[in-house]
Protein backbone atom coordinates (compact mmCIF):
# COMPACT_ATOMS: atom_id res chain seq x y z
CA UNK A 1 0.00 0.00 0.00
CA UNK A 2 1.46 3.60 -0.48
CA UNK A 3 -0.08 6.68 1.22
CA UNK A 4 0.20 10.23 1.11
CA UNK A 5 1.76 11.95 3.89
CA UNK A 6 0.00 14.98 5.82
CA UNK A 7 -2.40 17.00 3.50
CA UNK A 8 -3.51 14.32 0.72
CA UNK A 9 -7.50 14.61 0.05
CA UNK A 10 -9.88 11.75 -0.77
CA UNK A 11 -10.88 10.66 -4.10
CA UNK A 12 -14.16 12.37 -5.14
CA UNK A 13 -16.60 13.16 -7.88
CA UNK A 14 -15.97 11.85 -11.11
CA UNK A 15 -12.68 10.02 -10.03
CA UNK A 16 -14.22 8.10 -7.19
CA UNK A 17 -16.85 6.91 -9.42
CA UNK A 18 -15.02 5.36 -11.96
CA UNK A 19 -12.50 4.42 -9.11
CA UNK A 20 -15.48 2.29 -7.75
CA UNK A 21 -16.50 0.84 -11.20
CA UNK A 22 -13.25 0.01 -11.74
CA UNK A 23 -13.07 -2.25 -8.50
CA UNK A 24 -16.58 -3.45 -9.07
CA UNK A 25 -14.80 -4.95 -12.26
CA UNK A 26 -11.95 -6.41 -10.68
CA UNK A 27 -13.56 -7.77 -7.72
CA UNK A 28 -16.32 -9.26 -10.06
CA UNK A 29 -20.20 -9.68 -9.57
CA UNK A 30 -20.62 -8.37 -6.15
CA UNK A 31 -23.65 -7.95 -4.07
CA UNK A 32 -24.25 -4.48 -2.28
CA UNK A 33 -26.91 -2.91 0.09
CA UNK A 34 -29.38 -4.17 -1.89
CA UNK A 35 -29.02 -7.23 -0.66
CA UNK A 36 -30.31 -8.55 3.00
CA UNK A 37 -29.54 -11.25 5.37
CA UNK A 38 -30.19 -14.92 4.75
CA UNK A 39 -30.23 -18.29 6.22
CA UNK A 40 -27.11 -18.88 3.96
CA UNK A 41 -23.78 -17.37 4.99
CA UNK A 42 -20.22 -17.24 5.26
CA UNK A 43 -18.32 -19.67 2.10
CA UNK A 44 -21.39 -20.86 -0.95
CA UNK A 45 -19.38 -23.25 -2.38
CA UNK A 46 -18.01 -21.75 -5.69
CA UNK A 47 -14.95 -19.35 -4.47
CA UNK A 48 -16.88 -16.65 -2.74
CA UNK A 49 -18.68 -16.11 0.77
CA UNK A 50 -21.51 -14.33 1.96
CA UNK A 51 -22.29 -11.74 4.84
CA UNK A 52 -22.41 -12.12 7.31
CA UNK A 53 -19.63 -14.43 8.12
CA UNK A 54 -20.91 -15.10 11.72
CA UNK A 55 -24.44 -15.15 12.33
CA UNK A 56 -23.97 -14.98 15.48
CA UNK A 57 -23.89 -12.39 18.58
CA UNK A 58 -20.30 -11.70 18.58
CA UNK A 59 -20.33 -8.29 19.05
CA UNK A 60 -17.28 -5.60 19.54
CA UNK A 61 -14.79 -7.43 17.09
CA UNK A 62 -11.29 -6.21 16.87
CA UNK A 63 -9.12 -9.02 14.61
CA UNK A 64 -5.91 -8.72 13.87
CA UNK A 65 -3.48 -10.90 11.51
CA UNK A 66 -0.22 -12.47 12.67
CA UNK A 67 1.33 -13.89 10.17
CA UNK A 68 -1.31 -16.24 7.92
CA UNK A 69 -3.36 -16.58 11.24
CA UNK A 70 -6.49 -14.12 12.38
CA UNK A 71 -6.97 -13.70 15.60
CA UNK A 72 -10.51 -11.95 16.90
CA UNK A 73 -12.11 -11.06 20.42
CA UNK A 74 -15.66 -10.42 21.32
CA UNK A 75 -17.10 -8.81 24.35
CA UNK A 76 -18.85 -11.35 26.64
CA UNK A 77 -20.93 -8.72 29.03
CA UNK A 78 -21.91 -11.06 32.06
CA UNK A 79 -20.59 -14.47 30.69
CA UNK A 80 -17.51 -16.28 31.97
CA UNK A 81 -15.31 -17.05 31.00
CA UNK A 82 -14.79 -13.78 29.82
CA UNK A 83 -13.55 -11.97 26.31
CA UNK A 84 -13.96 -14.86 23.46
CA UNK A 85 -11.10 -15.30 21.33
CA UNK A 86 -11.65 -16.78 17.49
CA UNK A 87 -9.01 -17.51 14.89
CA UNK A 88 -9.32 -17.65 11.32
CA UNK A 89 -7.27 -18.70 8.08
CA UNK A 90 -9.48 -16.81 5.80
CA UNK A 91 -11.83 -14.18 7.85
CA UNK A 92 -14.58 -15.80 6.65
CA UNK A 93 -14.57 -19.82 8.42
CA UNK A 94 -13.80 -19.01 12.26
CA UNK A 95 -13.21 -21.01 15.11
CA UNK A 96 -13.55 -20.77 18.88
CA UNK A 97 -10.28 -21.16 20.78
CA UNK A 98 -10.19 -19.62 23.95
CA UNK A 99 -10.99 -16.86 26.61
CA UNK A 100 -8.69 -13.81 28.12
CA UNK A 101 -10.26 -13.91 31.82
CA UNK A 102 -11.60 -16.99 33.38
CA UNK A 103 -12.59 -15.71 36.62
CA UNK A 104 -14.71 -12.65 36.22
CA UNK A 105 -15.13 -11.67 39.60
CA UNK A 106 -11.57 -10.24 39.55
CA UNK A 107 -12.93 -7.76 37.95
CA UNK A 108 -16.11 -6.86 39.19
CA UNK A 109 -18.00 -9.13 42.62
CA UNK A 110 -20.85 -8.08 41.14
CA UNK A 111 -20.21 -10.58 38.48
CA UNK A 112 -20.34 -13.93 40.82
CA UNK A 113 -23.02 -16.46 41.22
CA UNK A 114 -23.08 -14.80 44.49
CA UNK A 115 -24.55 -11.37 43.62
CA UNK A 116 -25.34 -11.94 39.82
CA UNK A 117 -25.62 -8.26 39.45
CA UNK A 118 -23.87 -7.97 36.11
CA UNK A 119 -26.87 -7.80 33.09
CA UNK A 120 -25.91 -4.92 30.87
CA UNK A 121 -22.54 -5.08 32.65
CA UNK A 122 -19.17 -7.52 32.69
CA UNK A 123 -16.58 -7.38 29.88
CA UNK A 124 -17.81 -5.05 27.00
CA UNK A 125 -15.12 -3.92 23.65
CA UNK A 126 -12.11 -4.29 24.00
CA UNK A 127 -8.52 -4.56 21.43
CA UNK A 128 -6.21 -6.98 20.76
CA UNK A 129 -2.75 -6.70 19.35
CA UNK A 130 0.62 -8.36 19.26
CA UNK A 131 3.90 -6.87 20.31
CA UNK A 132 7.16 -8.09 20.00
CA UNK A 133 5.97 -11.34 20.36
CA UNK A 134 3.49 -10.45 23.49
CA UNK A 135 -0.66 -10.56 22.62
CA UNK A 136 -2.37 -7.38 24.34
CA UNK A 137 -5.72 -7.39 25.09
CA UNK A 138 -7.20 -4.40 26.77
CA UNK A 139 -10.94 -3.56 28.14
CA UNK A 140 -12.85 -1.97 30.47
CA UNK A 141 -15.43 -3.07 32.77
CA UNK A 142 -18.45 0.15 32.80
CA UNK A 143 -18.49 -0.46 36.51
CA UNK A 144 -15.14 -2.25 36.97
CA UNK A 145 -12.00 -0.45 35.72
CA UNK A 146 -9.63 -0.53 32.96
CA UNK A 147 -7.47 -4.00 32.67
CA UNK A 148 -4.81 -5.18 31.00
CA UNK A 149 -4.28 -9.25 30.12
CA UNK A 150 -1.06 -10.61 28.26
CA UNK A 151 0.16 -14.11 26.78
CA UNK A 152 2.54 -14.88 24.78
CA UNK A 153 0.30 -18.20 23.66
CA UNK A 154 -2.94 -17.07 22.41
CA UNK A 155 -4.29 -20.29 23.18
CA UNK A 156 -3.13 -20.58 26.66
CA UNK A 157 -3.56 -18.92 29.76
CA UNK A 158 -3.62 -15.24 30.39
CA UNK A 159 -2.18 -13.02 33.37
CA UNK A 160 -4.65 -10.33 33.62
CA UNK A 161 -4.27 -7.38 36.04
CA UNK A 162 -6.05 -4.04 36.98
CA UNK A 163 -4.22 -1.06 35.13
CA UNK A 164 -2.85 1.82 36.98
CA UNK A 165 -2.32 5.60 36.83
CA UNK A 166 0.97 7.34 36.70
CA UNK A 167 1.14 7.20 40.54
CA UNK A 168 0.62 3.57 40.67
CA UNK A 169 -3.05 3.83 41.60
CA UNK A 170 -5.40 1.37 40.10
CA UNK A 171 -7.97 2.25 37.53
CA UNK A 172 -10.47 0.77 39.82
CA UNK A 173 -14.20 2.18 39.11
CA UNK A 174 -16.50 2.68 36.52
CA UNK A 175 -17.37 4.66 33.46
CA UNK A 176 -15.10 3.98 30.87
CA UNK A 177 -15.11 1.92 27.65
CA UNK A 178 -13.20 0.83 24.66
CA UNK A 179 -9.62 0.95 25.19
CA UNK A 180 -6.81 0.71 22.56
CA UNK A 181 -3.36 0.81 22.66
CA UNK A 182 -0.46 2.02 19.89
CA UNK A 183 3.16 1.18 20.09
CA UNK A 184 5.00 3.85 18.10
CA UNK A 185 8.23 3.26 16.05
CA UNK A 186 9.78 4.60 18.58
CA UNK A 187 9.07 2.58 21.50
CA UNK A 188 6.50 4.62 23.02
CA UNK A 189 3.23 3.25 23.59
CA UNK A 190 -0.21 5.19 23.82
CA UNK A 191 -3.60 4.17 24.71
CA UNK A 192 -7.10 5.40 23.28
CA UNK A 193 -10.35 5.13 26.08
CA UNK A 194 -13.99 6.27 26.30
CA UNK A 195 -15.17 8.67 29.00
CA UNK A 196 -18.98 7.75 28.84
CA UNK A 197 -19.74 10.30 31.69
CA UNK A 198 -21.08 13.69 31.23
CA UNK A 199 -18.14 14.69 28.57
CA UNK A 200 -18.88 11.55 26.79
CA UNK A 201 -15.46 11.97 24.51
CA UNK A 202 -12.49 9.79 23.55
CA UNK A 203 -9.50 10.25 25.69
CA UNK A 204 -5.53 9.78 24.34
CA UNK A 205 -3.00 8.74 27.43
CA UNK A 206 1.02 8.05 26.88
CA UNK A 207 1.76 4.53 28.45
CA UNK A 208 4.55 2.46 29.81
CA UNK A 209 5.85 0.30 27.65
CA UNK A 210 4.50 -3.05 29.05
CA UNK A 211 1.10 -2.16 28.24
CA UNK A 212 0.28 -1.93 31.96
CA UNK A 213 0.16 2.06 33.90
CA UNK A 214 -1.00 5.51 32.06
CA UNK A 215 2.52 7.97 32.03
CA UNK A 216 0.06 11.47 31.67
CA UNK A 217 -3.39 10.34 33.62
CA UNK A 218 -4.07 10.30 37.00
CA UNK A 219 -7.76 8.99 38.93
CA UNK A 220 -8.55 12.39 41.41
CA UNK A 221 -11.22 11.91 44.51
CA UNK A 222 -13.36 14.56 43.60
CA UNK A 223 -15.93 13.28 41.33
CA UNK A 224 -17.64 14.86 38.66
CA UNK A 225 -21.25 15.75 40.59
CA UNK A 226 -23.52 14.77 37.74
CA UNK A 227 -21.73 11.33 37.18
CA UNK A 228 -20.64 10.27 41.10
CA UNK A 229 -20.70 6.81 40.04
CA UNK A 230 -17.88 7.86 37.52
CA UNK A 231 -13.81 7.31 37.87
CA UNK A 232 -12.41 10.69 37.08
CA UNK A 233 -8.78 10.73 35.31
CA UNK A 234 -6.91 13.96 34.48
CA UNK A 235 -4.73 14.40 32.28
CA UNK A 236 -4.49 13.07 28.41
CA UNK A 237 -5.71 14.35 25.89
CA UNK A 238 -9.02 14.67 24.02
CA UNK A 239 -8.83 13.03 20.49
CA UNK A 240 -12.09 14.18 19.29
CA UNK A 241 -15.02 16.11 21.41
CA UNK A 242 -18.02 14.30 20.09
CA UNK A 243 -20.57 12.97 22.60
CA UNK A 244 -21.28 9.60 20.80
CA UNK A 245 -17.25 9.05 19.11
CA UNK A 246 -16.49 5.57 20.79
CA UNK A 247 -15.45 2.33 19.83
CA UNK A 248 -12.11 4.21 19.33
CA UNK A 249 -8.65 2.09 17.07
CA UNK A 250 -5.26 3.59 17.10
CA UNK A 251 -3.49 2.59 13.50
CA UNK A 252 -0.08 3.86 12.49
CA UNK A 253 0.02 2.98 8.67
CA UNK A 254 3.13 4.47 6.49
CA UNK A 255 3.92 6.97 8.88
CA UNK A 256 1.02 8.18 9.63
CA UNK A 257 -1.98 8.05 12.29
CA UNK A 258 -5.41 7.07 12.23
CA UNK A 259 -8.22 6.96 15.01
CA UNK A 260 -11.15 4.76 13.77
CA UNK A 261 -14.85 5.54 15.35
CA UNK A 262 -18.11 4.73 15.59
CA UNK A 263 -20.20 7.99 15.59
CA UNK A 264 -24.26 8.34 15.55
CA UNK A 265 -24.82 10.65 11.94
CA UNK A 266 -27.86 11.50 10.32
CA UNK A 267 -27.39 9.62 7.34
CA UNK A 268 -30.02 9.68 4.25
CA UNK A 269 -32.88 10.28 6.83
CA UNK A 270 -31.85 7.44 9.26
CA UNK A 271 -30.51 8.59 12.91
CA UNK A 272 -27.43 5.47 12.76
CA UNK A 273 -24.03 4.83 13.63
CA UNK A 274 -21.72 4.60 11.08
CA UNK A 275 -17.36 4.34 10.61
CA UNK A 276 -15.61 7.51 10.80
CA UNK A 277 -11.99 7.80 10.38
CA UNK A 278 -9.27 10.85 11.68
CA UNK A 279 -5.92 10.92 10.09
CA UNK A 280 -2.66 13.33 11.19
CA UNK A 281 1.20 13.23 10.34
CA UNK A 282 0.95 13.19 14.89
CA UNK A 283 -1.60 11.22 17.66
CA UNK A 284 -2.16 15.21 18.86
CA UNK A 285 -3.23 16.67 15.57
CA UNK A 286 -4.60 18.68 13.54
CA UNK A 287 -6.71 15.95 11.95
CA UNK A 288 -8.38 15.60 8.87
CA UNK A 289 -11.85 13.33 8.98
CA UNK A 290 -13.82 11.18 6.90
CA UNK A 291 -16.98 8.58 6.90
CA UNK A 292 -16.09 5.65 6.00
CA UNK A 293 -19.30 3.71 5.35
CA UNK A 294 -22.78 4.76 5.60
CA UNK A 295 -25.80 2.76 6.43
CA UNK A 296 -28.87 2.94 4.65
CA UNK A 297 -31.21 2.14 8.02
CA UNK A 298 -31.18 -1.13 10.63
CA UNK A 299 -34.00 -2.56 8.03
CA UNK A 300 -31.56 -2.72 5.70
CA UNK A 301 -28.26 -3.96 6.87
CA UNK A 302 -28.59 -3.58 10.39
CA UNK A 303 -26.14 -0.70 10.48
CA UNK A 304 -22.58 -1.75 10.33
CA UNK A 305 -20.19 0.30 12.27
CA UNK A 306 -17.79 -1.25 15.22
CA UNK A 307 -14.98 -3.06 14.02
CA UNK A 308 -11.55 -3.18 12.55
CA UNK A 309 -9.72 -2.88 9.45
CA UNK A 310 -6.92 -5.85 8.48
CA UNK A 311 -4.55 -6.75 5.67
CA UNK A 312 -3.98 -10.04 3.79
CA UNK A 313 -0.47 -11.58 3.62
CA UNK A 314 -1.01 -10.86 -0.22
CA UNK A 315 -1.51 -6.84 1.12
CA UNK A 316 -5.62 -7.07 0.34
CA UNK A 317 -7.59 -5.24 2.63
CA UNK A 318 -10.56 -6.18 4.55
CA UNK A 319 -13.15 -4.44 7.31
CA UNK A 320 -14.23 -6.76 10.12
CA UNK A 321 -17.73 -5.22 11.23
CA UNK A 322 -20.61 -6.16 13.16
CA UNK A 323 -24.00 -4.92 12.94
CA UNK A 324 -27.52 -5.32 14.06
CA UNK A 325 -29.36 -3.09 16.80
CA UNK A 326 -32.45 -5.11 18.54
CA UNK A 327 -31.90 -8.07 16.52
CA UNK A 328 -32.76 -11.09 18.63
CA UNK A 329 -29.26 -12.34 16.88
CA UNK A 330 -27.68 -10.01 18.65
CA UNK A 331 -24.86 -8.21 16.17
CA UNK A 332 -23.73 -10.61 13.59
CA UNK A 333 -19.81 -9.94 12.04
CA UNK A 334 -19.21 -9.37 8.45
CA UNK A 335 -16.53 -8.82 6.25
CA UNK A 336 -16.10 -6.22 3.95
CA UNK A 337 -13.61 -5.52 1.43
CA UNK A 338 -11.13 -1.88 1.54
CA UNK A 339 -9.62 -0.07 -1.14
CA UNK A 340 -7.14 2.71 -0.50
CA UNK A 341 -7.28 6.12 -2.69
CA UNK A 342 -5.40 9.20 -1.95
CA UNK A 343 -4.00 8.07 1.88
CA UNK A 344 -7.94 7.05 3.09
CA UNK A 345 -9.41 3.21 3.27
CA UNK A 346 -12.24 3.02 0.95
CA UNK A 347 -15.24 0.42 2.64
CA UNK A 348 -17.54 -1.53 0.67
CA UNK A 349 -19.21 -0.25 -3.18
CA UNK A 350 -20.12 3.34 -3.30
CA UNK A 351 -23.46 2.24 -4.89
CA UNK A 352 -25.57 5.24 -4.71
CA UNK A 353 -22.84 7.49 -5.79
CA UNK A 354 -22.45 9.70 -2.65
CA UNK A 355 -18.83 9.53 -2.07
CA UNK A 356 -18.88 6.79 1.11
CA UNK A 357 -19.60 3.03 0.58
CA UNK A 358 -22.22 0.84 1.59
CA UNK A 359 -22.64 -2.74 2.43
CA UNK A 360 -21.32 -5.79 0.24
CA UNK A 361 -23.39 -8.85 0.97
CA UNK A 362 -21.87 -11.29 -0.92
CA UNK A 363 -18.16 -11.55 -2.94
CA UNK A 364 -15.23 -13.67 -3.65
CA UNK A 365 -13.48 -15.10 -0.82
CA UNK A 366 -10.28 -13.24 0.77
CA UNK A 367 -7.86 -15.82 0.41
CA UNK A 368 -8.12 -19.38 -1.80
CA UNK A 369 -6.74 -22.68 -0.36
CA UNK A 370 -7.48 -21.69 3.55
CA UNK A 371 -8.12 -24.63 5.95
CA UNK A 372 -12.04 -24.28 6.54
CA UNK A 373 -12.61 -23.98 10.36
CA UNK A 374 -16.18 -24.69 11.83
CA UNK A 375 -17.61 -22.62 14.80
CA UNK A 376 -18.13 -25.59 17.40
CA UNK A 377 -21.70 -25.96 18.61
CA UNK A 378 -22.33 -29.59 19.36
CA UNK A 379 -20.53 -31.46 22.28
CA UNK A 380 -20.29 -35.37 23.84
CA UNK A 381 -18.60 -33.47 27.15
CA UNK A 382 -15.87 -36.20 26.55
CA UNK A 383 -12.63 -33.87 26.97
CA UNK A 384 -11.19 -32.59 30.43
CA UNK A 385 -12.13 -29.46 30.48
CA UNK A 386 -15.09 -27.73 29.00
CA UNK A 387 -15.77 -26.99 25.23
CA UNK A 388 -14.65 -22.86 24.71
CA UNK A 389 -18.17 -22.19 22.98
CA UNK A 390 -19.20 -22.58 26.34
CA UNK A 391 -19.91 -19.66 28.72
CA UNK A 392 -21.71 -19.36 32.08
CA UNK A 393 -24.47 -16.74 33.18
CA UNK A 394 -21.95 -15.12 35.89
CA UNK A 395 -18.97 -16.49 37.52
CA UNK A 396 -20.24 -20.19 38.44
CA UNK A 397 -20.38 -21.35 42.07
CA UNK A 398 -17.22 -23.76 41.14
CA UNK A 399 -18.04 -27.28 43.41
CA UNK A 400 -21.85 -27.07 41.64
CA UNK A 401 -20.33 -29.07 38.03
CA UNK A 402 -17.83 -30.91 36.61
CA UNK A 403 -17.42 -32.98 33.74
CA UNK A 404 -17.27 -36.38 34.52
CA UNK A 405 -14.52 -38.26 32.07
CA UNK A 406 -15.72 -41.70 32.92
CA UNK A 407 -19.18 -41.54 32.51
CA UNK A 408 -18.63 -38.87 29.49
CA UNK A 409 -20.91 -35.83 30.70
CA UNK A 410 -21.65 -32.94 32.23
CA UNK A 411 -22.60 -33.09 35.56
CA UNK A 412 -24.69 -29.77 37.19
CA UNK A 413 -25.40 -30.25 41.08
CA UNK A 414 -28.65 -28.10 42.39
CA UNK A 415 -28.77 -25.49 44.74
CA UNK A 416 -31.13 -22.26 44.92
CA UNK A 417 -31.42 -19.52 43.13
CA UNK A 418 -31.19 -15.57 44.94
CA UNK A 419 -34.81 -14.67 44.38
CA UNK A 420 -36.92 -18.36 44.60
CA UNK A 421 -38.71 -18.09 40.76
CA UNK A 422 -36.65 -15.58 39.33
CA UNK A 423 -35.14 -17.31 36.26
CA UNK A 424 -31.93 -14.46 35.53
CA UNK A 425 -30.72 -15.71 38.98
CA UNK A 426 -30.51 -18.96 38.69
CA UNK A 427 -26.73 -19.73 39.03
CA UNK A 428 -24.26 -21.99 37.20
CA UNK A 429 -27.14 -21.70 33.91
CA UNK A 430 -24.43 -22.93 30.80
CA UNK A 431 -24.96 -21.27 27.53
CA UNK A 432 -23.36 -20.83 23.76
CA UNK A 433 -24.69 -18.19 21.12
CA UNK A 434 -27.60 -18.88 18.78
CA UNK A 435 -26.62 -18.53 15.51
CA UNK A 436 -29.56 -17.67 12.61
CA UNK A 437 -29.81 -20.64 10.28
CA UNK A 438 -32.72 -20.45 8.14
CA UNK A 439 -34.08 -23.22 10.64
CA UNK A 440 -32.00 -24.68 13.14
CA UNK A 441 -32.16 -27.60 15.94
CA UNK A 442 -30.73 -28.08 19.47
CA UNK A 443 -31.18 -31.19 21.10
CA UNK A 444 -29.97 -31.72 24.82
CA UNK A 445 -29.75 -35.41 26.64
CA UNK A 446 -29.99 -35.00 30.00
CA UNK A 447 -29.42 -37.81 32.45
CA UNK A 448 -32.12 -37.85 35.30
CA UNK A 449 -30.76 -40.65 37.37
CA UNK A 450 -29.50 -38.46 40.42
CA UNK A 451 -32.36 -35.47 40.10
CA UNK A 452 -33.95 -34.81 43.89
CA UNK A 453 -37.23 -33.56 45.20
CA UNK A 454 -37.65 -30.58 44.06
CA UNK A 455 -35.06 -29.83 41.78
CA UNK A 456 -35.78 -28.05 38.15
CA UNK A 457 -33.88 -28.95 35.33
CA UNK A 458 -34.05 -28.09 31.19
CA UNK A 459 -33.25 -26.63 28.00
CA UNK A 460 -33.21 -22.54 27.90
CA UNK A 461 -33.47 -19.70 25.61
CA UNK A 462 -32.48 -16.55 26.78
CA UNK A 463 -30.83 -13.17 26.52
CA UNK A 464 -29.56 -10.26 28.50
CA UNK A 465 -31.53 -10.74 31.68
CA UNK A 466 -34.94 -9.71 29.61
CA UNK A 467 -36.83 -12.83 28.45
CA UNK A 468 -36.51 -16.32 28.79
CA UNK A 469 -38.32 -19.29 27.37
CA UNK A 470 -37.69 -23.17 29.20
CA UNK A 471 -38.45 -26.58 28.48
CA UNK A 472 -38.10 -28.35 32.23
CA UNK A 473 -38.37 -31.22 33.61
CA UNK A 474 -39.36 -31.39 37.51
CA UNK A 475 -39.10 -34.05 40.28
CA UNK A 476 -41.77 -34.01 42.92
CA UNK A 477 -42.31 -36.47 45.15
CA UNK A 478 -40.21 -38.75 43.09
CA UNK A 479 -42.43 -38.74 39.95
CA UNK A 480 -40.81 -36.51 37.01
CA UNK A 481 -42.89 -33.79 35.18
CA UNK A 482 -42.77 -31.57 31.91
CA UNK A 483 -43.38 -28.10 31.72
CA UNK A 484 -43.17 -24.87 29.72
CA UNK A 485 -41.81 -21.58 31.79
CA UNK A 486 -41.08 -18.49 29.61
CA UNK A 487 -41.03 -14.65 31.21
CA UNK A 488 -40.67 -11.98 29.05
CA UNK A 489 -39.43 -8.01 31.37
CA UNK A 490 -42.27 -6.56 33.15
CA UNK A 491 -44.35 -9.48 32.93
CA UNK A 492 -45.43 -12.34 35.03
CA UNK A 493 -43.74 -15.59 33.97
CA UNK A 494 -46.21 -18.06 32.43
CA UNK A 495 -45.93 -22.16 32.88
CA UNK A 496 -47.50 -24.92 31.30
CA UNK A 497 -47.73 -28.39 32.51
CA UNK A 498 -46.77 -30.31 29.39
CA UNK A 499 -47.39 -33.92 31.43
CA UNK A 500 -45.31 -36.57 33.23
CA UNK A 501 -42.69 -38.44 32.15
CA UNK A 502 -43.08 -42.47 32.64
CA UNK A 503 -42.22 -43.62 36.15
CA UNK A 504 -38.48 -45.20 35.72
CA UNK A 505 -37.52 -42.67 32.67
CA UNK A 506 -33.85 -42.17 33.48
CA UNK A 507 -33.22 -40.39 30.71
CA UNK A 508 -34.94 -37.40 28.73
CA UNK A 509 -34.17 -35.24 25.25
CA UNK A 510 -35.00 -31.41 25.26
CA UNK A 511 -35.21 -30.51 21.94
CA UNK A 512 -35.63 -26.29 20.28
CA UNK A 513 -36.34 -25.69 16.58
CA UNK A 514 -35.95 -22.41 15.38
CA UNK A 515 -36.30 -20.71 12.55
CA UNK A 516 -34.95 -17.80 10.13
CA UNK A 517 -37.47 -14.92 12.11
CA UNK A 518 -36.51 -16.35 15.29
CA UNK A 519 -39.34 -18.52 16.42
CA UNK A 520 -38.31 -21.06 18.83
CA UNK A 521 -40.97 -24.78 19.21
CA UNK A 522 -40.19 -27.10 22.50
CA UNK A 523 -40.52 -30.85 21.84
CA UNK A 524 -39.80 -33.72 23.90
CA UNK A 525 -39.02 -37.64 23.73
CA UNK A 526 -37.57 -40.44 25.83
CA UNK A 527 -35.82 -42.20 23.57
CA UNK A 528 -34.67 -39.43 21.41
CA UNK A 529 -36.43 -40.73 18.07
CA UNK A 530 -39.81 -39.83 18.94
CA UNK A 531 -40.70 -36.45 19.96
CA UNK A 532 -43.73 -34.94 21.35
CA UNK A 533 -44.54 -30.95 20.58
CA UNK A 534 -45.04 -28.74 23.19
CA UNK A 535 -47.45 -26.94 21.69
CA UNK A 536 -45.60 -23.92 22.79
CA UNK A 537 -44.16 -21.24 20.67
CA UNK A 538 -41.04 -18.80 21.91
CA UNK A 539 -40.30 -15.34 20.34
CA UNK A 540 -36.52 -14.71 20.41
CA UNK A 541 -35.95 -11.05 21.51
CA UNK A 542 -32.46 -9.12 22.17
CA UNK A 543 -31.81 -7.48 25.74
CA UNK A 544 -29.37 -5.92 27.25
CA UNK A 545 -27.29 -5.47 24.24
CA UNK A 546 -27.53 -9.50 24.06
CA UNK A 547 -28.93 -11.70 21.74
CA UNK A 548 -30.25 -15.36 22.17
CA UNK A 549 -28.33 -17.90 24.34
CA UNK A 550 -29.55 -21.55 24.40
CA UNK A 551 -28.44 -23.14 27.66
CA UNK A 552 -28.58 -25.96 29.95
CA UNK A 553 -29.57 -25.24 34.04
CA UNK A 554 -30.80 -26.80 37.28
CA UNK A 555 -31.39 -25.93 40.32
CA UNK A 556 -33.49 -26.61 43.83
CA UNK A 557 -35.13 -24.22 45.76
CA UNK A 558 -36.41 -26.11 48.70
CA UNK A 559 -32.93 -28.10 49.61
CA UNK A 560 -28.96 -27.99 48.29
CA UNK A 561 -29.96 -31.79 46.62
CA UNK A 562 -29.01 -33.41 43.15
CA UNK A 563 -28.02 -33.05 39.94
CA UNK A 564 -28.39 -33.38 36.22
CA UNK A 565 -26.05 -34.79 33.61
CA UNK A 566 -25.84 -33.23 30.09
CA UNK A 567 -24.47 -36.48 28.31
CA UNK A 568 -24.92 -34.83 25.04
CA UNK A 569 -25.79 -31.65 23.42
CA UNK A 570 -26.39 -31.43 19.26
CA UNK A 571 -26.82 -27.63 17.40
CA UNK A 572 -26.54 -27.74 13.88
CA UNK A 573 -29.05 -26.47 10.92
CA UNK A 574 -31.09 -28.34 9.57
CA UNK A 575 -30.91 -29.15 6.01
CA UNK A 576 -33.72 -29.32 3.74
Amino acid sequence: MTLETCGGRRMRGVGKRFLTAVLMALVGAWVPMSGQQTGEFGMTGDGRFRNPVIASDFSDPDVIRVGEDYYGITSTFCFSPGMLIYHSRDLVNWEVIGHVVDDITFLNPDMGWERMNGYYNGIWAGSLRYHDGTFYCHFATPKGGWFVARTDDIRGRWEVEAMRDCTGRELRGGGWDDLCPLWDDDGQAYIVASNFGHHWWPHLFKMSADGTQLLDGMVVDEPDPRHPENMEIVGGYVVKPFRTAEAAKLYKWDGMYYIYFSEVRNIHGNRVRVPVMRRSCSLYGPYEEEILLHSQGKAVDKEPNQGAIVDTPAGEWYFVTHHGTGDFDGRVVSVLPVRWADGWPLIGVDCDNDGVGEIVWEMPMPASGAVALTMQTSDDFAGTTLSPQWEWNHQPRADKWQLDTKRGCLRLGAFGQLRKGEFFTTGNVVSQRYIRWEKGEAVAQLGLREMANGQRAGLTHFNGGKDYACLEVRKDEGRLTLYYVSGRSGEEPREVRLGQLPRHCRRVYLRTTIDFDGEATFAWSTDGKRFTDSGETFRLKWGSYRGDRIGLYTFNNEREEGSVDIERFDYEPIRW
